[in-house]
């Protein structure tokens, strides 16, 4: 009985709205109150959307005239990697444990705000906010990075019968705190859907945690730790099919990443490439790491 007086009650009110709309819309159209001339669209002066050509479908990209408004805020996705000082991605024989598997090495950003600064005429702006970066490198052989080293090292993982462990996942996870400073030309700031973007700038990152994940074949085994000699230098039990260790594993603290950006409509691009370390320096190899992606939401 109670579902039924709800969906009366939510019934009469959809109908109300929808006669309130048409009404509205029948009173613009037809009257207009006094102050406010038919030919005049003051009403709508704070908004670049006028009356002639507005469109509620656009809604969420009409900005305010006087208000310039940049590309940072919103989801993006990329695909990452990193690539010696030659942009070469053929590591050296001596870092083996840094093959990665590129397809699978995501990242995934979250931007929640931005504050925008006007420079010439609403095309030409200055924006930076806030944004979280987690950046997924897997890598495609057996090596368990160690954190507690002086420099980083990274052994291959063998079972008590001699054969080389496979490793369902194995990877190391990195995220940021990041601040942007980019500059922004676009060509409609008004209308975010009939407007061409270029951005370019850079990113400022603080790392604020980072792990590694390897997934087991079956736990309760115990493994070992052998260099590149064959000889074992360790062993460990994994009690469990995923196994989290977390530490800095001598990443650099701080990073600062070039970035571009260019976009047309809902179609946004961008791409970071660091012009700083991944690692610090004598602690481990020089690799820069990059990005490319897409925005998935943008607000």
């Amino acid at each position: 009985m109670k579902n039924t007086i709800r969906c009366i009650v939510l019934l009469l009110f959809l109908i109300f709205a929808s006669s309130f709309v048409f009404a509205q819309g029948h009173h613009h159209h037809s009257k207009y109150m006094p102050g406010w001339p038919i030919s005049d669209s003051a009403q709508w002066g704070p908004f670049n959307c006028s009356m002639d050509d507005f469109n509620f479908n656009d809604f969420p990209f009409c900005k305010n005239k006087k208000r310039y408004n940049g590309h940072w805020a919103g989801v993006e996705l990329g695909v990452s990697g990193y690539v010696t000082p030659g942009f070469n991605m053929n590591f050296n024989p001596e870092y083996p444990y840094l093959n990665m598997n590129t397809a699978r090495s995501l990242t995934v950003n979250l931007n929640p705000f931005e504050i925008n600064a006007n420079l010439y005429k609403n095309h030409l702006g200055f924006t930076t906010g806030l944004g979280f970066q987690i950046s997924n490198y897997y890598f495609t052989d057996n090596y368990v990075m160690l954190k507690d080293s002086a420099a980083m090292v990274a052994y291959q993982v063998q079972d008590a019968y001699g054969n080389m462990v496979s490793i369902k996942i194995n990877k190391m996870v990195v995220s940021y705190l990041n601040i942007p400073l980019l500059f922004e030309y676009q060509t409609n700031p008004f209308r975010r859907t009939s407007s061409f973007h270029i951005t370019a700038g850079v990113i400022a990152g603080v790392r604020i945690g980072s792990y590694t994940k390897q997934v087991y074949p079956s736990k309760g085994e115990t493994y070992y730790l052998i260099d590149n000699n064959g000889n074992r230098i360790a062993s460990f039990e994994n009690n469990h099919y995923v196994v989290r260790d977390r530490g800095a594993y001598h990443l650099a603290p701080f990073k600062l990443d070039a970035a571009f950006r260019i976009g047309w409509s809902h179609l946004n691009l961008f791409a970071t490439y660091s012009i700083t370390r991944m690692f610090q320096k004598d602690q481990g190899p020089e690799l820069y790491p990059w990005t490319v992606g897409l925005t998935l939401l943008g607000w």
